[in-house]
């Protein structure tokens, strides 16, 4: 279902913002590396989706329809991925990095120009390959890292993928949604009985993550890392007819730990993080409301949630998705804990994800968030200027920025360009899982 999306208010600054990233990436040659970017280990960096070239194809891809030279400069950057690719003994298959991310990329260029068939023609066997193998993992190791079933590594982005590419019906689908239905049976981890989404490990290993999650893992409800993803994944195959035995009820049963976590303050309904194992036995309170975010946070949970209830035609679903996102209407921007532009777990993402919300009961409220949260992107670029940008993930120069799509430049013009020019259809936000 298409969202009405409003008329936005800073369309002109908005457009104009988009012009000035795309001049800074439109050559290549003018991006440093980040300082680790080019060693083997780290050459994913330069090729991902989320960070390398093919990322940054999906930004000419997009434009090529308005601006025709913007698909050369597409096909640019796809080569040096290509390129990159070939050096690596062992690329990831997951959905943001080498294989099924530049396949990903390869495809949305197909589809504004044509072209690249023999390449997607590999690249898709490649995908199928990693999916049978992750399968393998999950269907005979009972618990493991969240990276097994995420959108951003695992089973949930790769399965958007074969979506994406027509696989739908392909064999490795439904091996993949029948691995994501049965990993909401139990197993026992330190002595108790969780399901096997229960992450062995914690959601990050910074110094501040709280000892229990790094002694006992956690269960991870997020829609970049946690069960948020395998839901929308479940929900966009039913709704495209690829279904098999069971994945009803793993719809249902996902909903209900969402339900089951979810937690209310003086705003409205939000959901935490992560669940702990004290937490999940009903020994300890929840860990209350972190980051406004697509990654981790209501966001990207209420969009999961609301592709669940179009899927199954559960309106107490969609109720309580127009709820999350009416209590973070409400939230005070400042209470967000954004403290950057981007799609990954700033501003970026949030101003796209509202869209889904602009039809309905919280329409005016989300329509007049978006121009708010636009609004706030833009005046921070007009008070800052624009950054230099480098190819990679970290290890950054003083004062640089990424130049990719899930931290950086690129992913910050795709969502501020469709916020300026909603009716643009090239699909580049599935990789996102919310469509």
């Amino acid at each position: 279902m298409t969202p009405t999306v409003p008329v936005p208010r800073h369309r002109d600054r908005a457009l104009a913002l988009v012009a000035t990233l795309a001049d800074r990436l439109r050559d290549p040659a003018r991006l440093p590396h980040a300082t680790t970017g080019t060693e083997p280990a780290d050459r994913w960096k330069t090729t991902s989706l989320a960070s390398g070239y093919a990322g940054i194809s999906l930004l000419f891809s997009s434009r090529s329809d308005a601006e025709p030279d913007d698909r050369r400069t597409a096909h640019r950057y796809l080569g040096l991925a290509a390129d990159s690719l070939k050096s690596q003994p062992r690329p990831h298959y997951g959905l943001f990095y080498e294989i099924a991310g530049l396949g990903f990329a390869l495809d949305l260029a197909h589809r504004a120009g044509g072209g690249y068939a023999k390449a997607l023609a590999s690249l898709d066997a490649r995908a199928a390959e990693g999916a049978r193998g992750l399968c393998h993992v999950v269907e005979t190791v009972p618990l493991g890292p969240m990276a097994r079933f995420d959108v951003l590594d695992g089973l949930a982005g790769l399965g958007r993928y074969l979506l994406l590419r027509g696989l739908g019906g392909s064999a490795e689908m439904e091996r993949i949604l029948t691995a994501l239905a049965a990993m909401l049976g139990t197993t026992e981890h330190v002595g108790r009985q969780v399901p096997r989404y229960w992450s062995t490990t914690p959601p990050n290993w910074y110094p501040t993550t709280d000892r229990a999650l790094r002694e006992s893992g956690h269960l991870n409800l997020g829609l970049a890392h946690g069960i948020a993803g395998p839901l929308a994944l479940l929900s966009l195959a039913h709704r495209q007819g690829a279904v098999t035995d069971g994945q009803e009820e793993a719809i249902r049963r996902l909903v209900g730990l969402l339900d089951r976590f979810r937690q209310t303050d003086e705003y409205g309904v939000f959901w935490p993080h992560t669940v702990s194992l004290d937490t999940f036995e009903g020994n300890a309170p929840g860990a209350g409301r972190g980051r406004v975010a697509w990654c981790y946070g209501t966001p990207g949970i209420s969009r999961a949630l609301q592709l669940a209830g179009q899927a199954l035609g559960r309106e107490d679903w969609l109720r309580l998705a127009d709820d999350s996102i009416g209590a973070v209407a409400a939230l005070p921007l400042d209470a967000w804990r954004a403290d950057h532009w981007s799609l990954c777990h700033g501003w970026a993402g949030v101003l796209h994800l509202l869209r889904f919300f602009t039809d309905g009961p919280v329409g005016a409220r989300a329509g007049a968030l978006i121009d708010t949260v636009a609004e706030r992107i833009l005046d921070g670029f007009d008070t800052a200027g624009c950054p230099p940008l480098e190819i990679g993930h970290d290890g950054l120069r003083p004062g640089n920025e990424p130049a990719g799509f899930l931290e950086g430049a690129a992913g910050l013009a795709l969502a501020l360009d469709s916020y300026a020019r909603p009716g643009r259809t090239l699909p580049w936000d599935t990789v996102l899982m919310v469509n």
